[in-house]
């Protein structure tokens, strides 16, 4: 079911246990070959097709499209609020979500700078606000998710992972959107550290480093999106889409977590 498409009684009559997914994303730049809008057009695409296949089991919110992207703000055409406003931007849709009702709401993020002022403000909230300790209130990335079924091997990628404006996502324009793509204008990228402790084009690293990117690329984009194709990026897509819809299909049957009592 879509949020926007339903009256405020049909809202209120619904299930409150049903799961109520928030697709939150971005408009940054990504490189000379992407649009702006990537992180956005990803995870929605991901979020519809899931409520398609499961329309009466979730309710699917719109897609924030505003995200927290300052550290791109050195190439043109990003668009950002700073990590605290976004931190306030989320803490005010979950807030709305839980005044309405519903105790179980997953943010579905497609943007990697999203991820600590996102957490940080569910982390506050709980701690504030009682009706969100008796919530589940979930934050995880479209490639968290599905990290297990689009591992380097069973999508037969180069790179190892995720990053940005990468072969991962490259790959998945390629199959969603690919009149929005230009290979002619990939530049070879090589990453100005590589260390143990932290790889510039991974998003899982031991040290996370915080630095903006015109200090780590001059093209705006990370990896090898050279090795992009529509094929990775269907099976990227249909196994988000799949592993989404198992998370979803658990998630809401969840149990209730009372207060333990202290003995």
């Amino acid at each position: 079911m879509l949020w926007h498409e339903l009256s405020s009684p049909a809202i209120d009559a619904l299930d409150k246990n049903l799961p109520v997914v928030v697709p939150i994303a971005s408009c940054e730049q990504h490189g000379h070959h992407l649009p702006v809008f990537v992180d956005t057009i990803q995870v929605h695409e991901i979020a519809t097709r899931v409520e398609a296949e499961m329309p009466d089991r979730i309710l699917l919110v719109p897609s924030l499209w505003l995200g927290s992207s300052h550290h791109h703000k050195d190439f043109a055409g990003t668009i950002s609020v700073r990590p605290s406003l976004f931190s306030e931007m989320i803490m005010s849709i979950a807030e709305s979500i839980l005044n309405t009702g519903f105790r179980r709401i997953v943010f579905l993020n497609g943007h990697g700078g999203n991820v600590m002022p996102g957490s940080a403000a569910l982390s506050e909230l709980v701690v504030d606000n009682d009706d969100a300790d008796n919530a589940y209130l979930c934050l995880s990335s479209w490639w968290a998710v599905a990290q297990n079924s689009i591992s380097q091997d069973k999508i037969e990628s180069v790179t190892a992972g995720v990053s940005h404006a990468c072969e991962f996502e490259t790959s998945l324009m390629l199959h969603v959107r690919p009149d929005l793509v230009d290979m002619t204008k990939i530049k070879p990228w090589t990453s100005p550290l590589s260390s143990k402790w932290h790889t510039i084009d991974s998003i899982s690293n031991h040290v996370p480093i915080f630095r903006r990117f015109h200090r780590l690329t001059d093209s705006g984009h990370m990896g090898k999106p050279e090795a992009a194709t529509a094929e990775k990026g269907k099976a990227i897509c249909d196994a988000a889409v799949s592993d989404l819809k198992a998370f979803l299909t658990e998630m809401s049957t969840w149990p209730e977590l009372p207060v333990i009592k202290r003995s």
